[in-house]
């Protein structure tokens, strides 16, 4: 080894966090999903305007919101196939492939990223414009994954 030069020495080490994760002013959103199996979105008391997902003040106005009630059923806005498993929880429940949507639910005025489970994984299944509807699942414990999309036909 030259004068000038160093070695470096690096040691392993394993390092793990437990977090309880706040979901401070949406909160109700996922107690809802937990306890009741409902989606709710956020209304503008200034400009009307629905969010989903919900927001605790409009982006476009900055005025607090309300909670409202969605029918959990929507339209596709786009879509594609997935088959390989983002750092997400909802591949893991719906499996692979499966169909990564941008859903507008009835009533209101944003869009709302989600999967879709379908019986057929095939190109073509879903499309733009397919009307979807909310499944929960049975063990839900307040994340993104306790509910997904199916086709609402």
């Amino acid at each position: 080894m030259a004068e000038n030069e160093t070695e470096v020495f690096e040691a392993p080490f394993h390092w793990t966090a437990d977090y309880l994760y706040s979901y401070g002013e949406i909160s109700r959103f996922f107690r809802e999903v937990v306890d009741n199996k409902k989606l709710f979105g956020t209304k503008c008391a200034e400009c009307g305007l629905v969010w989903m997902p919900p927001k605790g003040y409009c982006s476009e106005c900055y005025e607090a919101t309300e909670w409202v009630p969605l029918s959990g059923k929507g339209t596709v806005i786009a879509c594609t196939y997935s088959y390989q498993a983002p750092g997400c929880e909802v591949p893991k429940v719906l499996g692979l492939p499966y169909v990564l949507a941008l859903i507008k639910l009835d009533g209101t005025d944003t869009y709302f990223r989600h999967g879709i489970a379908t019986d057929k994984p095939t190109i073509g299944s879903v499309k733009i414009g397919s009307r979807v509807k909310v499944v929960f699942r049975d063990e839900r414990k307040g994340s993104i994954a306790d509910f997904y999309f199916t086709l609402d036909e």
